[in-house]
């Protein structure tokens, strides 16, 4: 029986690459379907009698959600969290819930 390979520094560092960006994707995968519900939600319950401050509490709660949502992914891919892209694409869905509900 032979023994097994152990791994060098490069390969055990872009084996750790690749589980963060797992990771991360799984993470956003899970939580764009938060951010998109409570959209989705807002614009049901807008055109209902009185529910108007609830379609809008509804659409801050999305955007925390969606900076949440940004702030763990960077934490699981391990970059910094300043990126004005990243943060554009990320609150994009919140912010076009305002628009559209709105």
């Amino acid at each position: 029986m032979s023994t097994p390979r152990t791994m060098t520094a490069e390969e055990t560092a872009a084996l750790v690459r690749v589980r963060r960006r797992t990771a991360a994707l799984a993470f956003v995968g899970v939580a764009i379907h938060g951010v998109i519900a409570l959209v989705v939600v807002a614009e049901i319950i807008v055109d209902e009698p009185g529910r108007r401050g609830a379609a809008i509490g509804l659409l801050v709660m999305s955007v925390v959600a969606a900076a949440l949502m940004y702030v763990g992914t960077r934490v699981l891919l391990g970059a910094r969290l300043w990126s004005p892209v990243w943060i554009a694409v990320a609150l994009s869905p919140a912010v076009a819930g305002f628009f559209w509900v709105l």
